[in-house]
């Protein structure tokens, strides 16, 4: 088996955040970071430069949560191949099962950063866009 790849770029991290802690912590992060930031933080309506800050800190944490799950997805789906071509041994069913729950639970938690992080930076685009007005 060959030894896993280095990714070749790192965490999303903006130079100056106060909001953005626990880049290996995401989803936590993100649900504080939602519940601190308030309801009507939408791209349709003008928040502050904080709430911008906040947003970005989401948006930042979602990408990078995406970069680590997929990352993950993809060396499993490795490691399967690799264990389902093996004759000389095998995987244990309740081995298989665990490795599903796992996959589904990222695929709905890399939904969950996607569209979370795809409202933050809309916010921070709309903010930024009505601060140069």
């Amino acid at each position: 088996m060959t030894k896993p790849l280095t990714p070749q770029h790192g965490p999303v991290i903006p130079k100056a955040n106060p909001h953005f802690r626990r880049i290996d912590h995401a989803p936590y992060e993100i649900g504080f970071l939602l519940k601190a930031i308030d309801d009507d933080v939408s791209p349709h309506a003008p928040i502050t430069d904080e709430q911008a800050l906040e947003a970005e800190a989401i948006a930042r944490h979602a990408d990078n949560a995406q970069e680590v799950i997929f990352r993950g997805l993809e060396a499993i789906g490795e490691v399967l191949s690799i264990a389902a071509l093996n004759a000389e041994s095998t995987v244990n069913g309740s081995t298989v099962s665990a490795i599903g729950e796992i996959i589904r639970h990222l695929s709905v938690e890399a939904q969950l950063m996607r569209d979370m992080g795809g409202l933050m930076t809309d916010t921070v685009a709309a903010h930024q866009k009505r601060r140069a007005q």
